[in-house]
């Protein structure tokens, strides 16, 4: 597998996460979107991911993670929905935006984050390194469902979807598809696609 030096947990391009100024698949830094941040107010559009909707909305909630919360649009849809939803981003700057709207995040590295697992994980255009740790700790803090979105694109660093699922271990696909996206404005608008990746902890290893 391709070896990652370091991994953020970052949504990249969407309508609500982050975006690379290096092209798709470069890994941001903290500085980068600190730096960002601090140009204005708000850098996403604020609407929730609409893969989310579709394929959260008729889950029974439960705890969720965010991995790349950006400033908390996806968050924000989980909590009023009644999950306990968490969100981890590595800039500080998104973290306080979620916290100033009484959502519940933190500042974490993914690479570094532990926690038990989580009903549902969702990363919506993250940067899960394409190694097997990366992969391990992914399955390790999904205790049910993970949602994995990212744009059509390839990298030899970040797992996109079509990767990940080839190599998920414990968690078995119950989807892999390419979708339009729908969105209208925002810092993703250009991106026209989506794969979209849906893999569930078999039952019997659940309890």
């Amino acid at each position: 597998m391709p070896h990652v030096d370091s991994m953020h947990n970052h949504h990249e391009y969407d309508n609500e996460g982050h975006g690379s100024t290096h092209g798709p698949g470069h890994l941001p830094t903290r500085e980068e979107f600190e730096e960002r941040y601090a140009q204005s107010q708000q850098i996403w559009s604020g609407n929730v991911n609409a893969t989310l909707v579709d394929e959260v909305a008729d889950l029974r909630p439960g705890t969720a993670l965010d991995v790349g919360c950006g400033e908390g649009a996806d968050l924000q849809w989980l909590t009023d929905r009644g999950w306990g939803a968490l969100g981890i981003d590595f800039a500080p700057t998104a973290v306080q935006r979620c916290l100033d709207r009484g959502l519940h995040a933190e500042v974490a590295d993914y690479n570094e984050f532990e926690h038990e697992p989580f009903d549902l994980v969702s990363v919506h255009y993250g940067g899960i390194p394409a190694t097997e740790e990366g992969v391990a700790k992914l399955e390790a803090l999904t205790g049910d469902v993970l949602v994995f979105v990212h744009h059509d694109l390839e990298s030899d660093a970040v797992a996109m979807p079509a990767w990940l699922a080839e190599n998920l271990k414990e968690l078995e696909v119950v989807k892999l598809d390419k979708r339009e996206r729908r969105v209208e404005g925002g810092a993703g608008a250009h991106h026209s696609h989506d794969v979209v990746l849906v893999a569930k902890r078999p039952t019997e290893a659940a309890g």
